[in-house]
């Protein structure tokens, strides 16, 4: 059976659109058969549609001879900051976060910045709350709306609507004077500013604020507002508490990271009844690949971030991320009772180019995926194959020993077979290449 590797786009979707929602749903009823409940949320046809018109977002897809979708892959750029689709907000929160932002500046330019995007926060914060009560009329009030949240099903959690509409619009004020002053820097107070509130920026001028005392009603609503989202501020604090392996990273790599600068692997899917080793990753690579190409094209920019977010469970998408290098990793909370794993990795300029070949290599030695017909020496397949049989060992130990772990961690250890399979497919490999260059020589 032949793949034919393509992007859907304005010219084919027509053709495709339907099918990739099709596979949407033929993956999930096979994931909830076998089981795996909540490990996939469907993006829907519209909103694939939408991913397909936007500058911003790639959706992959394969099809064999019948034209029929077997796999698609969607990776998605510039969501607005701190939305529920922006992971890198999990970077900059804490007091480590703070510390580090204070260095950025000299102590009265500190004062002073903080002061200033406090201000324009405010004016962020009355910009959306305008557009959200003119969009839900049954609100008289934002508290009216608060209070709603709170008491519904998923009590305010980070896909509530009133929270995602503050971020979203918040960010398009920000974005919008961003364009008409011309100066690309005018989001960088308010990443850094986010959660800062004015009993913090009281301690900063040593001067004590009391919310009863303030007047101003866009004070008292904004306040309000942050500290229902003070979860944030706990997220690596809850998150160590449920880590199964403790992060050894260390997080302030990734504080430069925003959604200008960060790429998602969103979504990749796989027919259930037709799988293909390796087409998600390969559909992956081909989507990060424009993407970094495009970024870097300007030569202003200077590091691009992978990130992708995955169920713990979900051990084949914890592959593919670690595949391309995304190791690193947070346990969040995100939606009400569905906590998930944050992963990623950051790739400077200069590093680009060597990243891109070395998973062209990969794809190459490990699933036979060489489109630029490329020659690789014997040396570098056994360099490959050898890098993937100590990730494969290593997590062979992993799962063994969650198996026999004394705790409630609950991932999926039925793999541990199969990775006992495929250790020995590799070491067959390496043994034939060997075998190969015995011949040679």
């Amino acid at each position: 059976m032949g793949l034919q590797i393509l992007e859907l786009t304005k010219e084919n979707e027509e053709k495709y659109l339907d099918k990739v929602a099709q596979l949407e749903q033929d993956v999930l009823i096979d994931m909830e058969k076998h089981g795996r409940i909540g490990q996939l949320f469907v993006t829907g046809k519209e909103d694939i549609s939408e991913y397909v018109h936007s500058e911003h977002n790639t959706v992959m897809i394969s099809v064999d001879d019948n034209d029929d979708v077997l796999s698609a892959a969607y990776i998605t750029q510039g969501q607005k900051p701190f939305t529920y689709n922006d992971i890198t907000k999990y970077f900059k929160v804490g007091e480590k976060y703070q510390a580090y932002v204070r260095r950025q500046y000299t102590e009265p330019e500190y004062k002073k910045v903080v002061l200033e995007s406090y201000e324009e926060k405010l004016k962020a914060y009355a910009y959306a709350r305008e557009k959200i009560l003119d969009e839900f009329p049954q609100f008289q009030n934002m508290t009216e709306f608060i209070q709603s949240e709170l008491q519904s099903k998923n009590q305010f959690d980070e896909k509530s609507p009133l929270r995602e509409k503050v971020n979203a619009y918040m960010a398009e004020y920000f974005m919008k004077k961003q364009e008409t002053t011309g100066n690309t820097d005018s989001m960088k107070p308010y990443e850094q500013f986010y959660w800062m509130t004015a009993e913090e920026i009281g301690r900063i001028y040593r001067r004590e604020i009391h919310l009863e005392e303030l007047k101003n009603k866009d004070v008292l609503e904004y306040e309000k507002m942050i500290q229902l989202q003070q979860e944030h501020q706990e997220i690596l604090t809850k998150g160590k508490l449920k880590i199964y392996e403790e992060p050894t990273f260390d997080e302030e790599q990734y504080y430069s990271a925003n959604t200008g600068n960060s790429i998602e692997i969103d979504t990749y899917l796989t027919a259930p009844n037709k799988r293909h080793s390796g087409t998600a990753r390969i559909l992956v690579y081909e989507g990060i690949k424009k993407h970094i190409n495009r970024f870097f094209k300007n030569p202003q920019n200077k590091e691009i971030f992978l990130c992708s977010t995955l169920h713990r469970e979900n051990l084949s998408s914890k592959y593919v991320s670690e595949f391309f290098g995304l190791k690193d990793s947070l346990f969040v909370k995100r939606r009400q009772g569905r906590d998930r794993e944050v992963h990623i990795t950051r790739i400077r300029r200069e590093d680009a180019k060597q990243y891109l070949g070395d998973m062209e290599d990969k794809l190459n030695v490990l699933y036979g995926y060489n489109p630029q017909n490329k020659q690789l020496s014997t040396k570098r397949k056994q360099t490959i194959l050898k890098e993937q049989l100590d990730y494969e060992k290593e997590e062979f130990k992993r799962l063994n020993r969650a198996r026999h772990y004394p705790c409630k961690y609950t991932g999926n250890v039925k793999d541990i077979q199969s990775k006992a399979n495929k250790i020995l497919k590799l070491k067959q490999r390496l043994k034939q290449i060997e075998s190969e260059q015995d011949i040679e020589i």
